[in-house]
């Protein structure tokens, strides 16, 4: 939402540099969206309220289609993981019947439970239902997710075992994704047997030089660098380098 303010800036550098930053971000968002949509709603405290109060400035034109996406996946994740759990059991209980090797004759009496157990299922609201029509709880920073659906496993067992798989998905931090980037620019198919110690020279270098740039002073000491490359065979010309820059 920033970002699509920015865009319509009357400073050109801040609109420039917003249109590149935004087409970066719609290529992961487009992607990612609809997960972090299933465990936005997984939260007992947004639930599908959050996303119908962002999606709405998110997605003026297509604002309902967006939000019923993200519903008809959790009915899907639903019937998917209750038709797994119901597979899981009749498995089990066929495995008890070739153990009992035909001894039981409530074993037919046992299907039949298992039949109606199934048809009842299906016209009843499934827990999804239940779930969303309860109120959110109130944000507090002390709260404890997983707790709470380890809480409520005999609740909602099918969305629990959901929110087990999908809250445990690790998110990439964009501090990791910086370093690559920023090593990409040094690291070219021309330039790409640097020793450790000279990649992080450079980087480090690159970092002092723009911070003492912005702060109006371009003294830095040669020394704070230099003692971590001499003993690289790459350092006399990397310090001859470096020096250059900071004459220029």
């Amino acid at each position: 939402m920033a970002l699509s303010k920015w865009v319509n800036s009357p400073n050109e550098v801040i609109q420039n540099m917003a249109e590149k930053m935004l087409q970066k971000f719609v290529s992961y968002w487009s992607v990612i969206h609809v997960l972090m949509g299933v465990a936005t709603v997984l939260d007992p405290r947004y639930k599908m309220e959050l996303l119908e109060f962002y999606f709405e400035s998110i997605y003026p034109i297509d604002f309902f289609s967006q939000v019923n996406r993200i519903r008809n996946l959790y009915y899907d994740l639903v019937s998917e993981y209750q038709a797994k759990k119901h597979q899981d059991s009749t498995s089990s209980f066929e495995s008890q019947d070739v153990v009992s090797d035909g001894k039981s004759k409530l074993c037919d009496y046992d299907r039949y439970i298992e039949r109606k157990k199934r048809a009842r299922t299906s016209t009843m609201k499934i827990e999804l239902d239940h779930y969303l029509e309860e109120e959110v709880l109130p944000r507090s920073s002390d709260f404890d997710i997983l707790m709470w659906w380890k809480l409520n496993e005999l609740k909602y067992p099918t969305l629990q075992a959901i929110a087990r798989d999908v809250l445990a998905i690790p998110i990439s931090t964009v501090a990791s994704e910086l370093a690559f980037s920023i090593g990409g620019q040094i690291l070219t198919p021309h330039h790409s047997r640097l020793h450790y110690t000279t990649l992080e020279a450079l980087m480090c270098s690159k970092s002092w030089l723009w911070n003492s740039e912005n702060a109006g002073s371009r003294s830095i000491e040669e020394s704070t660098f230099t003692d971590e490359i001499e003993s690289d065979d790459e350092g006399g010309s990397l310090v001859s380098n470096i020096t250059q820059c900071l004459q220029d």
